[in-house]
This record gives structure tokens, sequence and C-alpha cells, in this order.
């Protein structure tokens, strides 16, 4: 089977928020872990300023039907593709959903490969997307080795 990959970014529609930001982020991942799991679903969500960025990566009939979950959440409006193209590895491969907050802008303005998340989040383009994703993905791999040569 193939495997496929779609990063979309939407924005934030606050006047839906049941609960605080931090216990409605919680509440959400734990829900994605959960049906990713299932589902074979693994990437990455961002939490820029009003806007959400967030990659899904497995096999194409459940990251569409992620997508199409997405579409239909009422929480977020102006849903806009960035990336939707079959893939040859996954980015995030042991992760149901690698999350980051970037909105105090600190992480960006270490890293040029974050700064047009924070600069244009509603404009982000494919490029700019994988060099963000990129990035997340290096680091989650780098923990990883080093967990590996300390027997974590």
């Amino acid at each position: 089977m193939e495997l496929y990959r779609a990063c979309y970014r939407s924005k934030i529609k606050w006047d839906n928020m049941r609960l605080p930001l931090p216990d409605e982020i919680d509440k959400t991942l734990l829900r994605i872990r959960r049906i990713n799991r299932r589902a074979g679903v693994t990437g990455a969500l961002l939490l820029v300023d009003q806007h959400i960025i967030q990659v899904l990566e497995g096999y194409t009939g459940p990251v569409l039907d992620t997508v199409y979950c997405v579409m239909n959440d009422p929480r977020l409006h102006d849903i806009e593709g960035i990336i939707h193209e079959p893939a040859d590895y996954r980015m995030f491969p042991n992760s149901l959903m690698f999350f980051r907050d970037l909105t105090d802008g600190i992480a960006a303005s270490r890293h040029a490969a974050l700064r047009p998340l924070l600069d244009h989040p509603g404009e982000v383009s494919r490029d700019e997307a994988y060099l963000a994703l990129s990035h997340f993905a290096k680091e989650l791999r780098e923990g990883r080795m080093t967990n590996d040569m300390l027997m974590i």
C-alpha cells in the first residue's frame, strides 16, 4: 500500500472552544492519538498564533478519512490544503500526533525554518511547511537516537 501525506492549515474558531485552550488541546490530542493508533496515522500538529498547521501520514484511505473529519470540526474554519501527495516515507513514524505550541515565538526566533509560521501562518507555502516539519522530525529522530544510546 502507498503512503500518503496531507498537510493543511486552518484558523481556530475561538467561540466554538468549550474548554480553556490548554484543556482543549489535551483533550483533542488524547482523542487524535487514540483514533490515529487504530487508523495507523502519524503526524504533527503545530499551534501558531490564530492557526493550526497539521500534517497527517499513513495509508491513503485513513489519511483522507482523517482530513474529512478535520473539515467537519466546528472549532476550525478557513481550512486550506498545503500538501496532498504520495509519500516515500513518514516524517513522524513513531508519533501518533507530535504537538508543539509556537505561540510564544521563541522557537521561531531561534530557528529560521520556523519563521514563516509566525510571519505569515495563513499563507505558509508547501516548501515552508516542509522546512518547518523537517525541523521537528529531525528533533524527534535525534531524541530517539539519544534514548537508544542511553537504552531508555
